[in-house]
């Protein structure tokens, strides 16, 4: 009729046919009526290591399969108001659709088929607590795999950060997993939205957060969500992590500085960390949070570098920073330093601050801040394996902070902060040389920086007078 013949009309059927395939799979969404499909095929791809094909599918349906297995539609609360309630038995439900009455449900006839009726219409209605219980097993064992958690990180991750929420309560180390991949990929996201954020905001310390560097808005724009997903758990103890066991980083960090501090330190997953951390802290400052957002982590960070530090050489005593290692203790200390300086900014004279306001214009990081560079120092101060010039530098680094503050008289209860902790790191006195050892290097000191801090002077003696 149309001037097929045999060969033409067998061509274009099957392209016609690779056409609809084609445009099938492209349009297939995930629902609870192929859940099984899906369910087979991940798991299939999964432990066959087949990631990429496993990332593509999961790119296009992981969000509807985490919908399936939280789901809160209007669907599903018409469903749950159909389905039967059955307070007085259990229920047993079956993958393949039916269930069993359990001990104590009636056993009549008419009953069983109503309440099967019920079951039946509510499962057409909405999803059955069948299907949510299978979509949660499936994507409990997708996400709590390791090995497709660090594929995810690099290949996908915003992706990951679209269903990181949801992602955490079902795999409560999908986050964690998510940030040992970045951290130990120097070509991931992570380091280069890092590196694309040096540059400062309004106000004090704080630094910009460009459109394009999405990780770190996601998490930073409202510290809330950090703080809820406990992004500084995740990142903070993959920075331990590495510290502890990569051989080859400490190698790297006991090595020459050369261009560390320059270009090699955007590649160094320590500093990834500690920078992350000042960025989150100040936004966590700057937006009133009434959490440390575990700042804390910044003693630890300076307690493993120094445990992995190699012995002081003769030559150390020439450079303001012997090694890599040298210079990460400078950006701990700087980073605490600036949580503390900050407070200048965010407030006014007059203000009236105390070590536990939460409420109002508060600075409640900033009093923490102070707590943790005593315990910082004082870290630094007593090891052996620390040259005593980079003692020296780090200690005028917070001693410098301290002189700051103090012409401010609002700032008072602060700067009271922060001398004691320098005095006493964990709020009572220590049994070892600290204070020897702090009393020496403040000596040491610039002569007007040391008439300035009147006080502290005065406070560090008389403690070192009732320690003796």
């Amino acid at each position: 009729m149309w001037g097929f013949d045999k060969s033409a009309t067998q061509y274009l059927l099957f392209l016609l046919l690779a056409v609809f395939i084609y445009w099938r799979s492209r349009k297939t969404k995930l629902t609870r009526w192929n859940l099984g499909l899906f369910d087979d095929l991940t798991t299939s791809l999964l432990h066959a290591g087949k990631l990429e094909e496993l990332t593509e599918l999961l790119h296009r349906h992981l969000a509807l399969a985490l919908n399936l297995a939280a789901s809160t539609s209007v669907r599903s609360r018409l469903a749950s108001i159909i389905r039967p309630p059955h307070p007085e038995f259990q229920v047993v439900f079956r993958d393949d659709g039916s269930f069993l009455l359990g001990e104590g449900a009636p056993t009549k006839w008419l009953f069983r088929k109503w309440f099967s009726f019920r079951e039946w219409v509510a499962d057409v209605v909405g999803s059955s607590q069948r299907v949510q219980r299978r979509a949660v097993i499936v994507l409990k064992r997708l996400l709590s795999s390791r090995r497709l958690a660090g594929h995810l990180a690099i290949t996908r991750p915003y992706l990951c950060m679209e269903i990181m929420e949801r992602a955490t309560r079902l795999a409560g180390g999908f986050q964690d997993d998510f940030f040992n991949a970045l951290l130990a990929n120097e070509a991931s996201i992570f380091y280069s939205e890092l590196n694309n954020n040096d540059n400062f905001g309004e106000g004090g310390h704080r630094l910009a957060l460009p459109a394009e560097n999405r990780l770190l808005r996601f998490y930073c724009v409202d510290v809330d969500v950090a703080a809820r997903l406990g992004v500084y758990r995740s990142v903070g103890e993959a920075v331990l992590a590495r510290i502890d066991t990569d051989e080859v980083l400490e190698r790297k960090l006991n090595g020459r500085l050369m261009t560390f501090q320059d270009v090699g330190k955007h590649h160094d997953p320590v500093y990834a960390g500690i920078f992350f951390f000042r960025i989150m802290i100040l936004e966590g400052l700057h937006q009133r949070v009434a959490d440390h957002l575990w700042l804390p982590y910044m003693p630890y960070f300076a307690s493993r570098l120094v445990d992995r530090a190699r012995e002081v050489r003769p030559e150390d005593e020439s450079y303001e920073f012997p090694t890599p290692l040298g210079y990460l203790l400078y950006e701990i200390v700087d980073t605490t330093t600036v949580w503390v300086r900050d407070a200048e900014a965010l407030t006014k004279p007059g203000d009236l601050l105390h070590r536990e306001q939460r409420e109002g214009s508060h600075v409640y990081i900033s009093f923490q801040a102070a707590e943790a560079t005593g315990r910082v120092i004082r870290t630094i101060l007593i090891s052996p394996r620390v040259p005593r010039r980079l003692k020296d530098e780090l200690l005028c680094v917070v001693l410098t902070t301290l002189q700051n503050l103090e012409q401010y008289a609002h700032l008072a209860p602060l700067t009271r902060v922060m001398r004691a902790n320098l005095i006493e790191p964990f709020g009572y006195r220590e049994q070892n040389n600290y204070l020897y050892i702090l009393k020496q290097c403040f000596d040491e000191q610039d002569h007007v920086l040391r008439a300035q801090l009147r006080i502290f002077g005065e406070e560090l003696n008389a403690a070192c007078a009732t320690a003796h």
